[in-house]
């Protein structure tokens, strides 16, 4: 038998290279890891409703498969599941989905688009690096754990962070994505002068997005760190909290002013 189940029938535990097309039935609610590693010669499958779990490399080396549709019932992407596979196209990814692991679609080089949904809340390290012809991924929402290491280091994300900095919009990003990524990048890397400019410049719109999350945890770190609150400002941004009901932000803000006695001086000829 080219593919090996458990005796429940609820496990897809291995599948041979010979298979160029495969239909796993209903019921199966696991692919254990590695069951499709180097399959070659896999150009086409189609998972059931009721699947719940991907193992880790899963699907790595599939270099034939062309395209995937996720089942809603997958709310997590392993790690490696996908790595490799250089002529995968197209990926649907369920509504349901909460997690995409570290390296899940590294090198995928065929990929160009991929629509991740809201429900989205983790991609870890690499997850799409090295995804050379990826011109777009559209996504918000999100809270984004990678590891930049050195501000040249060839990752898709890396790449986008670049071109941002230098105003190249070539690659279609949504504005909260950008402003997410950009914090990111910077807490990392704060002495980066370049994106610490860029920041400064655009400072209204980049802060707001962080207050649109009521993150609490990085607005404290922006008021704790740097110095881009002013008395100029100050006032605008505490606003914004109190009109958008944004409670955390808004004490942090008002405390922040008190205490830095953040005042705007009186316009001694009115």
């Amino acid at each position: 038998m080219s593919i090996e189940y458990s005796k429940s029938g609820k496990v897809l535990i291995k599948c041979t290279n010979d298979e160029e097309s495969v239909i796993v039935p209903d019921g199966v609610t696991q692919i254990k890891r590695r069951a499709f590693k180097e399959c070659t010669n896999l150009k086409r499958i189609i998972l059931p409703e009721s699947l719940k779990n991907i193992g880790v490399s899963a699907f790595e080396k599939c270099t034939s498969l062309k395209k995937i549709v996720l089942p809603s019932g997958i709310t997590k992407i392993c790690s490696m599941t996908f790595l490799n596979c250089k002529a995968l196209e197209e990926v649907i990814l369920p509504k349901n989905l909460h997690k995409i692991g570290d390296m899940a679609f590294t090198a995928c080089t065929s990929l160009q688009t991929v629509r991740i949904p809201d429900t989205v809340r983790q991609i870890d390290s690499y997850a799409f690096s090295s995804c050379d012809n990826l011109h777009e991924l559209q996504y918000r929402n999100l809270k984004i754990r990678m590891k930049f290491t050195e501000w040249n280091e060839y990752t898709y994300l890396e790449r986008v962070i670049k071109m941002l900095v230098r105003e190249d919009y070539s690659m279609r990003v949504i504005a909260s994505v950008k402003y997410d990524l950009l914090w990111q990048m910077f807490f990392q890397n704060p002495k980066n002068t370049e994106l610490k400019d860029y920041i400064r410049r655009y400072f209204s719109n980049i802060f707001l997005n962080l207050l649109d999350r009521d993150d609490a945890v990085s607005v404290q770190k922006v008021l704790d760190d740097y110095d881009f609150i002013t008395k100029n400002n100050i006032d605008k941004f505490i606003r914004y909290a109190i009109d958008n009901q944004k409670l955390q932000c808004q004490i942090l803000l008002t405390n922040y002013k008190a205490e830095h006695d953040l005042q705007k001086p009186k316009n001694l000829f009115l």
